[in-house]
């Protein structure tokens, strides 16, 4: 498999669609039938730990969408704080049919299996709020996808997403890792990393501003921190 952005994209893409639809099939249905909706956005590995959902603005009447949505609990809480229409978004199918089995019950959410890219450019109007939560942002190449939420965005949308940062003296980019299931498969995942400054780098050099960084650290000794971003596309 290929890990060079230029070539490697849509490889990728396919590997990791593969690996979360196999993963969701393994893990039980819990929780269908009116779950509880969250009670805020959680961007780390860690609930609790780091900014909420206050990083996303002002949620009544905006057009969100969410890249990298999984089983939608965070989308069905953007849903309830007014939003007029969520879009979630996700390459797997099979978390798709989880979302709409858990979420049914709330009119405005709108779900879509495939590649972030492509659906946001079939979004027929703008969105007012997009973002990720280790999702399309951490696992498809943000050269590729950043100017497509800009071109999705309105002028004022923001943009937010948390993600892995990259490990100090590691080159950024493109990496491949392997996902161990219960019964010992192996599933290759491309993800890809960079550090504060190169997202804020890509962040600029696509068309956004006002870019700024949260670190949030790791609990645990010697694992990685996540990186919550956020960014706006300019008014004018």
């Amino acid at each position: 498999m290929s890990t060079d952005p230029t070539t490697g994209s849509a490889t990728g893409d396919t590997a990791n669609a593969l690996a979360w639809n196999r993963i969701a099939q393994d893990e039980p249905d819990t929780g269908q039938g009116r779950p509880p909706v969250p009670a805020d956005i959680s961007w780390s590995t860690h609930p609790g730990d780091g900014p909420g959902a206050e990083i996303l603005g002002t949620l009544t009447g905006a057009v969100v969408a969410e890249l990298g949505c999984g089983t939608g609990d965070h989308l069905a809480y953007v849903a309830t704080r007014g939003a007029r229409q969520a879009i979630g978004i996700d390459s797997a199918e099979h978390r798709i049919r989880q979302a709409r089995t858990r979420w049914q019950h709330l009119p405005s959410l709108v779900w879509t299996t495939g590649d972030a890219g492509q659906v946001l450019d079939a979004v027929p109007e703008p969105v007012d709020v997009c973002y990720s939560i280790f999702g399309a942002l951490w696992y498809s190449d943000p050269e590729r996808l950043l100017p497509r939420i800009h071109a999705a965005l309105r002028p004022g949308g923001r943009l937010a997403f948390s993600v892995g940062r990259a490990r100090p003296g590691r080159l950024q980019g493109a990496r491949v890792d392997n996902l161990t299931l219960a019964d010992g498969t192996r599933l290759p995942v491309v993800h890809y990393g960079y550090d504060a400054a190169a997202w804020t780098d890509l962040l600029n050099r696509h068309g956004f501003t006002g870019v700024s960084c949260v670190e949030v650290p790791a609990r645990r000794a010697g694992a990685n921190p996540t990186l919550v971003l956020t960014a706006a596309r300019p008014r004018g």
